[in-house]
């Protein structure tokens, strides 16, 4: 058995992430005063977290999943979805790329900040990948790449940036696949691969979707906002039959969900029969200042709260698809609100 500093470094852990980790897998509250005892050896460390540490830094070899996060409709939640699933894939040892495929860049503001500036001139985005012949080896940032203020990337990351718009522009015949190329020279060197595409039905999105084996489309809890989920089914079925067969739909997540709105409780029940057949609507995520005080921190809501109930969808989401089985689905949050609302009544 290996020490617990052994362990920590290989999955590339502090102390008090490790600690949130093995409370949130094994539901314990272990405290950073034991963490550290078992860190300094004075405690002995426990066959059920021995065992769980085993079983993390240990996992079997896989293909590389490229996911999608896609949505025409901007403010749905999709970079935020990017970011999550990115971060809790991470907290689970898998090695990780981020691909900010949008041109308006939130993914990468959100991740470095003010560097974005000089990332452009050293030509560290993706636009000097795509139209610019750099080669994407050169433009990746690896994980724990020590940003201008101090941070640290939390996983390796491809930088956006304005005139990555540019793809749209051209639409060149038969570069759909560029995106997908470029990734198949790296691959082997992630477990995951995350696009955050851009909020729009054009070139950039049909490259990212044709690039990916699977896709999740976010849509915020709002009348308007689920009327176009047909749509980039749609385009996700166009891709489907002429670049990429291996695409498939994850599913609908709803978010900004309030289980004590009857809208919102009503739009999840409506996305449930509209989508019969086409998606499985996904566990919704809740609406929550969790989200906001982590953008204002400048970091990932499962990063600093990752036992807040309206995160833990996203860190449910991440086990599942590491462990290929089936997440949770909106049916059964609507059926357990139900049951809760009987008991009450």
């Amino acid at each position: 058995m290996h020490t617990f500093k052994a362990y920590r470094d290989r999955l590339s852990l502090s102390q008090s992430q490790l600690k949130d980790l093995l409370n949130e897998r094994l539901n314990r509250n272990y405290d950073r005063h034991t963490i550290s005892r078992w860190e300094n050896r004075k405690q002995p460390i426990p066959a059920e977290v021995a065992a769980e540490l085993e079983l993390l830094v240990n996992r079997d070899p896989r293909e590389t999943t490229v996911i999608s996060f896609a949505n025409q409709k901007g403010g749905v939640g999709k970079t935020t979805s990017a970011l999550n699933i990115a971060f809790a894939l991470t907290r689970l040892n898998f090695r990780v790329l981020l691909i900010d495929a949008d041109p308006q860049a939130s993914a990468t503001s959100a991740l470095v900040g003010s560097d974005i500036v000089s990332l452009y001139r050293n030509k560290k985005t993706l636009d000097a990948a795509l139209l610019k012949d750099e080669p994407i080896t050169d433009i990746i940032l690896p994980k724990d790449y020590e940003l201008s203020d101090g941070r640290t990337l939390p996983f390796s990351l491809i930088s956006s940036h304005i005139d990555l718009a540019e793809v749209d522009v051209r639409r060149e015949p038969g570069t759909e696949g560029l995106l997908r190329e470029a990734i198949a020279k790296i691959k082997t060197d992630y477990d995951y691969i995350i696009i955050d595409s851009p909020p729009h039905l054009g070139f950039l999105t049909w490259m990212a979707l044709t690039a990916a084996h699977l896709v999740y489309i976010p849509v915020r809890t709002e009348p308007y906002d689920v009327m176009g989920v047909n749509l980039i089914l749609d385009t996700i079925a166009k891709v489907n039959r002429r670049s990429n067969p291996r695409l498939r739909v994850g599913g609908v997540i709803p978010t900004q969900f309030s289980a004590t709105q009857y809208v919102d409780v009503g739009i999840v029940n409506h996305l449930i029969s509209a989508l019969a057949g086409r998606a499985e609507v996904l566990e919704p995520v809740p609406n929550s200042t969790a989200y906001s005080n982590a953008a204002w921190e400048s970091k990932i809501p499962v990063e600093v709260a990752p036992r807040n109930p309206a995160v833990q969808p996203y860190i449910r989401l991440a086990e599942a698809i590491s462990t290929k089985s089936q997440p949770i689905i909106a049916a059964q949050i609507i059926e357990q609100l139900g049951n809760e609302g009987e008991g009450n009544g």
